[in-house]
């Protein structure tokens, strides 16, 4: 089963992290897996390609962990906090589909 743990403070989202193998296919054909990785990546992606957001993250097999250390500035914000929530939206519609094999736990946190 795919983890996937979002942390907030006022709404928005600190950091995220995302453990484990949904375990709907063998490794090279699970549809689960390869739409977690795909929605989590491309944020990822996303917010790299923003000069003023600043990221802290971790990146291997069954594990993903990334903290936003800084949305950006001015219109910068408003694109990394879309980019961040159109993940979070993704990933739980995925669960919605595929519950047995991926949970998210959206959670508020201090700091």
């Amino acid at each position: 089963m795919i983890k996937v743990s979002i942390y907030r403070n006022n709404d928005k989202v600190k950091k995220f992290e995302i453990k484990g193998h949904a375990g709907y296919d063998v490794y090279d054909r699970d549809i689960v897996c390869a739409g977690v990785t795909a929605v989590a990546q491309t944020a990822v992606l996303g917010l790299e390609s923003i000069n003023t957001v600043s990221l802290k993250k971790e990146i291997r097999d069954g594990y993903m962990y990334v903290e936003i250390e800084d949305y950006g500035a001015g219109d910068d914000v408003i694109k990394s906090c879309a980019i961040v929530d159109a993940m979070v939206l993704g990933l739980k519609d995925i669960e919605r589909d595929y519950s047995a094999y991926v949970k998210v736990f959206d959670r508020r946190c201090d700091g």
